[in-house]
């Protein structure tokens, strides 16, 4: 799958990318941001630091960034990530959707002052987005929609810290994420359209001939006018 609005800026100076372990992915885990209005190109003067020199506080890195309009790439997609606090670093690809601007959080995961209405459409467009990469993954890594999950299943699972993304975000547009990996799975099940129609020829015959010396004689015939051909026995 082409992802048109796929742009690619690796994080270098994050500690994360310099370490450069890789893995082999055999999940996918969706984050959000719970950082209202900060878009995915933003990302990267924020997180492009080191840990060790203290220009940034905690070490963390995920492979991409998603808004409404683009997916911005971080690391390379097989690059071992920080993203999960737990083991699902090993085997997962993260990426953060990020989330509209105009409210903010209380009491932990709480969105305070976030209106559905306004916002639906954003969400929509950054949900397609995020549909998308994930049908990328699949196709690049076979994978399936069964080896998607958020960042609270994984924390479910034992194998992520305690976050609640994006449970606490998903539900107010009413989806979660089975019904993210519906999405995916629909997707995935289309069937890929031709991009070129067969190539169709139509064929001239100009004679038949028991001898193979009078084939020949017609053939010579036809070349001298210009044309080409070639002979057939049946």
């Amino acid at each position: 799958m082409v992802l048109n609005n796929l742009k690619r800026k690796y994080m270098t100076r994050n500690d994360c990318y310099t370490v450069g372990r890789k893995i082999k992915p055999k999940g996918i885990m969706v984050h959000s941001t719970a950082t209202p209005g900060v878009m995915a190109a933003d990302w990267f003067s924020r997180w492009n630091k080191s840990y060790k020199s203290r220009e940034i506080n905690r070490q963390v890195c995920v492979h991409a960034f998603l808004d409404d309009k683009e997916i911005w790439q971080y690391l390379p997609w097989n690059h071992r990530g920080w993203h999960a606090g737990g083991k699902a670093n090993n085997t997962h690809i993260g990426f953060e959707i990020c989330e509209p601007g105009g409210f903010s959080y209380s009491g932990g995961a709480t969105m305070k002052g976030y209106d559905v209405k306004k916002n639906e459409a954003y969400f929509r467009a950054a949900w397609n987005n995020a549909v998308n990469l994930c049908v990328h993954f699949c196709k690049k890594y076979g994978l399936t929609e069964k080896d998607i999950i958020c960042h609270s299943e994984g924390n479910k699972k034992g194998i992520a810290s305690n976050h609640a993304d994006v449970m606490h975000w998903f539900p107010k547009h009413g989806e979660n994420m089975d019904t993210f990996r519906a999405a995916v799975k629909k997707e995935l099940n289309k069937k890929a359209k031709p991009t070129t129609s067969p190539n169709k020829y139509y064929r001239v015959q100009v004679g038949a001939f028991s001898k193979k010396s009078n084939a020949e004689k017609m053939l010579k015939k036809v070349k001298t006018k210009g044309f080409d051909g070639i002979i057939k026995y049946y």
